[in-house]
């Protein structure tokens, strides 16, 4: 199993609203709203690097309101 954390920053104002749509993508474990550089992380899961690729390229990068995000790879 492949983890990840994904910092998420959003269009102004939309921030519960993404948070609420991205609770929904396949392999989010979790999600939280943040103060400061990013807006919200988001913990996924995926069982091949292939499919967290997909996750985050897919599910996240494409979630309306999203405008940049950064993946961190959790190595233990």
């Amino acid at each position: 199993m492949i983890s990840a954390l994904v910092l998420v920053n959003t269009a102004l104002g939309v921030e519960d609203k993404v948070l609420e749509n991205l609770k929904g993508v396949e392999g989010v474990e979790e999600a939280y709203s943040l103060y400061g550089v990013y807006d919200l992380v988001i913990k996924v899961k995926a069982m091949s690097i292939d499919k967290l690729k997909d996750i985050i390229k897919l599910g996240i990068r494409k979630t309306a309101g999203v405008t940049s995000l950064v993946t961190l790879l959790l190595i233990k």
